[in-house]
């Protein structure tokens, strides 16, 4: 017989209010959205590794933005397309995947090497979905075969349904920012490429490769030298 999990009264009492602050989504910012669900997640299922993908449907990608350890340098970097590896078969399919052990000889794996954790054994991907479809997937992974009960699974399926609306309108949110932040930076380099092209006598082309130089050299975003150079210049 299937042994069933036992919570604490501790522990359900932290998956109740972490996941109660996710649906008043108006207290999190992105990232601690993804802290907190994560947080959930993995103190249902204790296990070594979480990963948080959204599916961008226009572009049928699905592009990782929360991982349980740091991987910043990956984050919005390692993208699927719709039915690549394990991820990407759960979108295309909105169904669960059980992987109890040997996750990486699955004919449906991806290796990423710039992620260790595809080399665990045990794995459970789970899609996020709304009344739209899937808007994006979660993976659980663990070093060691694991067995993935069914209050596991169930309870983590029931959760990313629970939260699907906070998920799919924070997304949202962090999209507008994101086009916000590019709309103000284009005007910022318009304007000190102006600047540089009065104070240097370079043409427009020059001016713009000028900045671009200086954020390479620098290491700072175009937005930080056009700034900078309207301080100094303007």
């Amino acid at each position: 017989m299937e042994k069933e999990p036992s919570f604490s009264d501790s522990s359900l009492l932290q998956v109740v209010n972490l996941l109660s602050d996710l649906v008043v989504f108006k207290k999190n910012d992105f990232h601690d959205f993804l802290k907190k669900l994560i947080k959930i997640v993995i103190t249902i299922i204790p296990v070594d590794s979480c990963f948080i993908y959204f599916y961008d449907r226009d572009n049928k990608k699905l592009i990782l933005i929360g991982s349980k350890k740091q991987h910043d340098e990956d984050i919005g970097n390692i993208t699927l397309s719709e039915g690549e590896g394990i991820t990407g078969w759960t979108a295309l399919h909105k169904e669960t995947v059980v992987l109890e052990k040997e996750a990486y000889r699955d004919s449906r794996f991806k290796f990423f090497s710039q992620l260790p954790e595809d080399k665990y054994e045990g794995f459970l991907s789970v899609p996020i979905m709304n009344e739209y479809g899937v808007i994006g997937v979660i993976n659980l992974q663990s070093k060691k075969p694991y067995k993935f009960t069914k209050t596991q699974i169930k309870a983590v399926e029931s959760i990313v349904k629970i939260i699907a609306s906070a998920f799919a309108k924070i997304l949202l949110e962090r999209k507008v920012d994101f086009l916000q932040n590019k709309l103000e930076e284009r005007q910022l380099v318009e304007k000190a490429k102006g600047v540089v092209m009065k104070v240097k006598n370079m043409s427009e082309d020059e001016a713009y490769k000028f900045i671009r130089n200086e954020a390479m050299v620098k290491r700072r975003s175009m937005k930080e030298i056009s700034e900078a150079i309207l301080l100094l210049w303007k």
